[in-house]
């Protein structure tokens, strides 16, 4: 989504980010892991994900609002995925909670021979760097300096060189942990909403090599987006482990 307006290969969308700029998208994709069910009582349970072959692997899903149509034609292909499959313990639950992201132990494996959906090269840097958890190719109306992209993922990973992959956990993880109350399991449904994302973020100011936030401690364009993913650029988690500014994801109604 895009606010309240479905997020399209080829649509523009007006008034984002501080300077309400007018923008299409390229490319909206992102990882999602760790799931778990939440009960009144504040106990956590796993949902144990599908294995189908395609979206889901482990406890990793992928997550493709792009349709390789329009201005998505370069980088994209024509499914999409908007659900994730599982399975849990029967019970009565009030919410969820999930990582963005991918975890250390499946986020440097070799893109070429890695099972679906990590297997996708445009969401991956190198076995040093690991997966893109989030991309989001933007392009807007300014004058000039028009394409502003966000690539989340680990930084401060280190090995010997970008074709090995780290030993020791990256130094900034970049992973947040999205906490969703109130969902109702039978009503409800999770909307991720780049408008949202955007808050506040100055569009119309980028660097160009490469132009917007690719995670990087010193990136410029990095500052302003980070505490919408609930993350410190700093240190890459949440500060005190409470991800709670994020305003990538919202429940909706399902009718919504």
């Amino acid at each position: 989504m895009v606010g309240d307006e479905m997020a399209l290969c080829g649509e523009t969308y007006a008034g984002i980010g501080a300077d309400e700029a007018a923008i299409s998208f390229n490319d909206f994709r992102f990882y999602v892991s760790n799931i778990q069910l939440l009960t009144a009582e504040g106990d956590a349970m796993p949902f144990q994900l599908a294995q189908d072959g395609m979206w889901q692997v482990e406890d990793v899903a992928l997550l493709d609002f792009e349709n390789g149509e329009a201005g998505c034609s370069e980088i994209g292909n024509a499914a999409l995925n908007g659900e994730v499959i599982g399975m849990a313990p029967s019970g009565e639950y009030v919410g969820l909670s999930f990582d963005l992201g991918v975890p250390f132990e499946l986020n440097h494996l070799d893109v070429t021979a890695a099972p679906s959906p990590l297997n996708i090269a445009a969401m991956w840097w190198n076995w040093q760097g690991g997966y893109k958890f989030i991309r989001v190719d933007l392009m807007t109306n300014a004058a000039e300096n028009n394409a502003w992209n966000i690539h989340l993922g680990s930084t401060g990973c280190e090995s010997p060189a970008g074709a090995v992959p780290p030993t020791e956990r990256c130094a900034r993880p970049n992973i947040a942990t999205i906490t969703l109350d109130e969902f109702d399991f039978e009503n409800s449904v999770i909307v991720a909403d780049l408008g949202a994302l955007l808050t506040d973020v100055p569009l119309y100011e980028n660097t160009l090599m490469p132009p917007g936030c690719m995670s990087g401690i010193d990136d410029p364009d990095c500052p302003a987006l980070f505490p919408n993913f609930g993350l410190s650029l700093d240190d890459g988690i949440c500060p005190d482990g409470d991800c709670s500014s994020q305003t990538l994801f919202r429940v909706s109604d399902m009718e919504a």
